[in-house]
């Protein structure tokens, strides 16, 4: 007797469930879907949600939307045009209880799986409406799992895509009326494929792969970091009035380390511990015969300053890198260059933070390179922060380079080139500010002789040029020490040009002491 009345319990708690469940499959769930699809879809909106699916787990406390689309209303096609489909949306551990009687929207996990977006709209923060969450609001686990997106600016040439995206955010709290925004996202893990930015004014476009960001590590890791302009060199200049400089770069295998990315997003603040790049390759070109924009240059502490957030960077690192200049001087028939090989550097102390307004603080870059692949080279750069004057010290020395290694740029920019000597080594010191930079130099060298061009030809062996080259050969020693004489040092003094940035201020002051080092009269 008692076993039939179990299996009748049994039959009866199963059957019930059945009902519930073909209750809730055949008029639940399609009544769920059409009332959410009428509230995403009503006014002021400007776009239709279409919900393909609706299951609801009622003794799990979830509830999935499958196959969601959204596309624009027609009203609004000319001002947005951007499409979406969601493979699903579904949400676990709703509790009930306190969203009914405490008003209070608790989820213990919404996970959105295999999304995508295309079209443009415009970029503005009232381009679409603002969300406001009618009750409190907390999500435990918030993941979108698959994000890709093509999405571009009605306004102007500015678009960014997505490439196997993939966002988890943790325990995101809103508070009753409050509006939905990207400030209130305080931990989150990131990583995608592919991040990809055209700029708005189309000139330049920036790419990240094999993106990863950690919340629990604070840690962000890419494979690489491209810089691409649109044009190259002379189509690029060609479209501006100005001389610019044009910047192509890669950056690989970058480490950013104690980096609380959150803090970035919501109020700009980039702050690390280390940051390393295992590689870097760039290309800069500026063209001379261009105008010039007559404006005043910051100083590089002013630059650092004026940063909009918070900066306090303890040590980057760069492992290896190459840096090329091109430049087509006023009035050279071509561009000439002049490249930094194997660069090691380290810079440390980059920061704004004002608290070093009270003590003397120093921000500091070391490095190490090949100068036109061949010259050993090393530097280092000494900035006192919040300094009114902005003093720096920068030293140096350089050995085992021919002199003919720099004739890609001296033939190009100066008009004359090396027919032979050597540069046996070089070291420099200077104390620079905002207005003046003056040290010393010993330059020692032997068998200099030089060769004078004609800037529209390109003749050297005209009788105008060689005498030229003779007179100038007259005006430079050939060697440091000359027979029977001591070390000359050269003498480095230099005014700031306040239209100009760090690295043409550092270059002619070296170029004053090597002038110095190597005419016979180095006042004429």
């Amino acid at each position: 007797m008692k076993k039939k009345i179990i299996l009748k319990i049994l039959i009866g708690i199963a059957g019930l469930l059945l009902l519930v469940k073909f209750f809730t499959s055949i008029l639940v769930e399609p009544w769920v879907g059409k009332k959410i699809a009428a509230a995403l879809n009503g006014e002021p909106g400007n776009y239709i949600v279409e919900i393909g699916k609706v299951h609801i787990a009622i003794f799990k406390s979830a509830i999935e939307f499958e196959s969601i689309s959204i596309y624009p209303k027609p009203a609004s096609v000319n001002l947005q045009d951007l499409n979406g489909e969601i493979e699903s949306v579904r949400f676990k551990g709703i509790r009930l209880f306190k969203a009914i009687f405490r008003h209070d929207i608790y989820i213990n996990a919404v996970n959105i799986s295999n999304s995508t977006f295309n079209g443009k709209i415009p970029f503005l923060k009232d381009a679409l409406p603002p969300i406001v969450i009618p009750e409190n609001l907390r999500i435990k686990s918030l993941i979108f799992n698959k994000i890709n997106a093509e999405i571009g600016n009605t306004l102007d040439a500015q678009s960014f895509s997505v490439k196997d995206g993939f966002l988890k955010i943790y325990d995101l709290q809103v508070e009753k009326l409050d509006t939905l925004f990207s400030g209130i996202i305080e931990q989150f893990d990131f990583k995608a494929e592919e991040l990809f930015l055209v700029r708005a004014d189309s000139m330049y476009s920036y790419k990240t792969s094999g993106i990863i960001y950690s919340e629990a590590l604070q840690t962000l890791e890419a494979d690489s970091f491209i810089i691409q302009p649109t044009y190259v060199d002379y189509d690029f200049t060609s479209r501006y009035k100005y001389q610019m400089s044009i910047f192509e770069a890669r950056f690989s295998n970058i480490y950013v380390h104690d980096f609380p990315a959150s803090d970035f997003l919501r109020n700009r603040n980039f702050v690390s511990s280390y940051i390393e790049i295992g590689k870097m390759d760039m290309e800069v070109f500026r063209d001379k015969r261009k105008e010039f924009r007559h404006m005043i240059r910051p100083a590089f502490q002013d630059m650092i300053y004026s940063y909009p957030g918070i900066l306090e960077i303890d040590s980057i690192v760069l492992l290896d890198g190459n840096v090329n200049f091109t430049v087509h001087a006023e009035e050279a028939n071509e561009a000439g260059s002049i490249s930094f090989n194997e660069i090691n550097s380290r810079l440390y102390s980059l920061t704004n933070n004002t608290i070093y307004r009270k003590g003397i603080a120093y921000m500091e870059l070391k490095a190490h390179a090949l100068l036109m692949g061949k010259g050993k080279l090393a530097i280092l750069l000494r900035g006192r922060l919040f300094d009114k004057n902005n003093t720096f010290l920068l030293e140096g020395t350089l050995s085992s380079l021919e002199a003919n290694e720099l004739n890609p740029i001296l033939e190009k920019s100066a008009f004359f080139y090396a027919t032979s000597g050597t540069i046996d080594a070089m070291n420099f010191s200077f104390t620079a500010d905002n207005s003046k930079a003056a040290g010393k130099m010993t330059l020692l060298y032997h068998g200099l002789d030089i060769a004078v061009k004609n800037k529209r030809t390109d003749d050297t062996t005209a009788f105008k040029e060689r005498f030229m080259s003779f007179i100038a050969n007259r005006r430079f020693l050939d060697s440091n020490p000359t027979k029977d004489e001591d070390v000359r040092e050269g003498i480095i003094d230099f005014d700031r040009d306040p239209e100009r940035y760090l690295f043409h201020y550092c270059f002619r002051s070296i170029l004053s002491g090597i002038t110095s080092s190597i005419a016979k009269n180095p006042k004429k």
